[in-house]
Parts: structure tokens; sequence; C-alpha cells
């Protein structure tokens, strides 16, 4: 894979990054790209940026709301045209594993991106997208031992962030009971924190405080684990299985300042469950939260998104959801990744809309 086609990708993925995160309609360039993938102007650099948008992009800012499935079959099909041509690229192969972990298929995900990060011999940003979505599907399956691995190489290779692969490396230390050893790197993630403006690593530092000045304890590791499986929208990729072992976890925390945390993700955990009704009675509670509120700012508002989100699903309720959406859009701010759920709103809105005209 030519070294520039990645350049050409990534520059059309930020062009519908700057879309999306301006709240405008991204379908439009998306039907462009569609259509240009027949011309033989960057064809191969346009599928990549399609790729990326259907599987990376649509995803994480729930641009489809709570359908985890929507751009699989776009992403299959230019995967399937493009797979007997390029049956050694390391970039298809990594989208391949962005499919399968959507899919829930985190085995295949971590045999595929395995593969691609071998085929990266020479390609470091590549080996380097690879060993994160290892760490994350680590993750995923509550191995935290190969997470850690992952996230630590990421810490000692990556120019990116080093601050916010710091934080992952200590969770995951954390999480597998080396409390001591996760101390000290969390010490390192202030050291290692350089773009100041940068939402991740203020939310690393931030996160990271607590353990840097007290010790960390196992259970509040892996309670950290699962709140950023949930903060980068990969609860759903989960097993069945693995969301019960996190619902436990949740449970065994008992410390007073997290409470309103636990709550938030609880109730994420039971609405992929499937459980509605004790979704809704959790992030309730994290609405009314007020106790560990200045230590998480964020929790209010992400949860009163939550909450609208589920109450849209009942016609009966559509008015109330509706008016959760604008309170967590209105009356929240500066708190940690708020263009973020913004974004989320927007397209909950938007889908209403769509269904009942305003």
């Amino acid at each position: 894979m030519p070294f520039h086609t990645i350049h050409v990708c990534c520059s059309c993925s930020n062009r519908i990054f700057s879309v999306v995160m301006s709240s405008l309609s991204v379908s439009p360039l998306i039907c462009l790209l569609h259509k240009t993938t027949t011309c033989r102007c960057f064809p191969l650099s346009y599928r990549l940026a399609l790729l990326w948008y259907h599987t990376v992009v649509r995803p994480f800012f729930a641009l489809d709301g709570s359908d985890n499935q929507a751009g699989l079959k776009e992403a299959k099909e230019i995967l399937l045209k493009k797979e007997s041509a390029y049956p050694n690229s390391s970039l298809f192969m990594f989208f391949k594993g962005r499919v399968q972990r959507l899919e829930c298929q985190i085995n295949s995900a971590l045999t595929s991106f395995h593969t691609a990060l071998e085929l990266a011999t020479e390609q470091r940003e590549i080996q380097h997208v690879c060993l994160y979505e290892i760490g994350w599907c680590s993750m995923i399956e509550l191995n935290f031992k190969d997470a850690f691995r992952s996230f630590e190489r990421l810490k000692n290779e990556s120019r990116w962030s080093q601050c916010y692969y710091a934080y992952l490396t200590a969770v995951c230390q954390g999480a597998t009971g080396d409390v001591e050893g996760a101390q000290e790197v969390f010490r390192d993630v202030q050291k290692l924190f350089k773009r100041k403006n940068n939402q991740i690593e203020q939310f690393s530092v931030k996160k990271g405080e607590r353990f840097r000045k007290q010790n960390p304890t196992k259970h509040l590791c892996v309670l950290a684990a699962i709140e950023v499986l949930y903060l980068w929208k990969a609860l759903p990729n989960c097993s069945f299985t693995n969301l019960q072992h996190m619902s436990q976890a949740c449970h065994e925390v008992v410390d007073p300042s997290v409470v309103g945390l636990r709550n938030l993700l609880l109730g994420a955990i039971h609405k992929c469950l499937g459980n509605v009704e004790d979704a809704v009675q959790f992030f309730q509670r994290a609405v009314k939260d007020e106790q560990g509120r200045q230590q998480n700012l964020y929790i209010q508002p992400y949860a009163c998104y939550e909450l609208g989100c589920l109450l849209l699903d009942n016609p009966e309720t559509i008015g109330k959801g509706r008016a959760l959406l604008f309170q967590a859009k209105e009356e929240y701010t500066g708190y940690d990744f708020e263009n973020r759920l913004h974004v989320r709103i927007h397209a909950a809105l938007a889908s209403l809309r769509e269904v009942v005209p305003q």
C-alpha cells in the first residue's frame, strides 16, 4: 500500500470528521464519495475514506442511534471488491478487523488485527493503529494483560499521545492486579501531558491525578476500564457474558465518590443487555447524582442523553425523551467530551425529526 495513499485517505477522513463535528448532514459528502469510487481518480483512497467513515466515524458518534450494524453492509461490499486485488494490504485487513469487531466477532477481529500488524512491517503508523485495536479488543474481552502489553508498547513507541496511552496502560495494569506498577505509570501521565487543548489528554490527566496521589485498587481500575469502553462506544461490541461480568464488577465498587459513574455504566451495560427498565433506573440515578459531580462533570449530561435516547424508543415517552436531549445539550457545559456528546445529541434529534416531523 503506497504511503501517499494513507495520507490521501486521512485527508478524506478528516473532511468527513470536520463535517460531522460541525453537526451538518454528512450524507451528501458520503454519496459523492460512493459515486467517485467508480471513477479512476484516487478510487483506492476514496474507498479507504469510506471504510473509515462506515467502521469508525458512524459507530463512534452514534450517527445511526443504537443501530450498531449500520454501515457494515457498505463496508463489506468495499472489502469484497478489493480483497482479491490487495490480498496483502495491511489497511484492508485492518478494516476487515473493524467490521468483525462491530459484529462482535472479537476473536476473528484480533486475528485480523494481528495479521495486519505483521503485514505492516515497514508502516509504523499502521502498526500503531493495529496495536490500538488489539488493545481495545483485549479490553472488550476483559483480557487486561494483553491490553496492557499493547498500550504499553504504544506508550513507548507512538508520538501521537503518550499521555493517553500511559493512562490506558496504567488502567489495564491495575485491572490485572498490579496496582503498584499501575501507580508508577499513573504518575507518568502528568509528565507526558503535552497537548494542553486536547480533550483526550485532559481527560487522561484528570483521571490519572487521583491515582497519582493515592493507591489505586483493582476494582477501581476495572471500573476505569469499563468507563473508557463506554466513552469510546465499545460496550455494544462486548459479549453477553462479558457485559454480565462488567455489571458484577461495577456492583463490587463501593467508593462513594464514583457512585454516579457506577450508575451511568450500569445503565449503559443494562441497555446493551436489553434490560431497558433497569437501564432507565440506573440512568435516572446518575442524572440525580450530585456527590461525585465535581470529579465527573460529564456524568449527568451523558446520563440525560442516554435516558433521553431510551425514552425516544417508546411512542408514549417521545416528548420526555426529546426534552432530556435538549436538557443534556443546553443545561450543561465545561465537561469532558462535550463536543462528542453534542454530535450524538444532534444525530438523535435528526433521526427523530425523520420519524416525527416537527
